[in-house]
């Protein structure tokens, strides 16, 4: 299914994420063609993606690691820390979408080596997450509202949820997040991803 024309990610090192996407690629034996027929993501613009010419929006890194069967933060080239890390706001790795304003801040670099994302979402008034595309087979998430009035849908099941609610849901489900309140609302997910080892199909 060929993707719709996304405004890039803005992130300082934003153009790092090439490089992951193609030595994920390569670890896992895969060739661009056939990552284009596990993410839904044309060839010509994985292409671009890899070779830093394009960067690519959230959703669209979200279909890029679902088809390499791993979460977003592990296409981030985190750098090893030791065993007690602090992870400073400053030093946070944080993705936002022009399209929509939305950012996505990784709060554990640490617990992603782990298969664990704890991120934090903040979404502008009116701005949704445009069906987040599934994570791989497996995964489930838990989302907090720290802040603001939201409606969630997974698969077919919509929920709103405000301020303190919490939610638990399959996360290999595509799933939305729409802010219906009027100011920005704020959400801390707990994914977990199981890793998976991708196999080439078979000529």
């Amino acid at each position: 299914m060929a993707q719709k024309n996304q405004p890039a990610v803005t992130e300082p090192g934003a153009s790092e994420i090439g490089g992951s996407i193609r030595a994920k690629r390569e670890q896992l034996g895969l060739t661009q063609a056939e990552l284009a027929r596990r993410s839904g993501v044309s060839k010509a613009m994985l292409c671009d993606v890899e070779a830093d010419r394009k960067n690519p929006t959230i959703r669209l890194l979200g279909q890029i690691a679902l088809g390499l069967g791993c979460g977003i933060s592990d296409l981030l080239d985190l750098e090893e820390r030791p065993v007690m890390t602090i992870d400073r706001a400053k030093d946070q790795r944080v993705l936002v979408d022009p399209e929509n304003k939305m950012e996505r801040r990784i709060l554990s670099r640490e617990m992603v080596k782990h298969g664990v994302e704890v991120l934090h979402y903040t979404y502008p008034v009116g701005s949704d997450c445009e069906g987040f595309p599934p994570h791989p087979t497996g995964s489930f998430e838990t989302a907090y509202v720290l802040d603001g009035h939201v409606k969630l849908l997974v698969g077919d099941q919509p929920i709103e949820l405000k301020t303190g609610d919490a939610a638990t849901y399959r996360a290999d489900l595509e799933h939305t997040t729409i802010n219906l309140g009027k100011k920005a609302a704020k959400i801390v997910y707990v994914t977990h991803i199981p890793r998976q080892r991708v196999k080439t199909p078979k000529a």
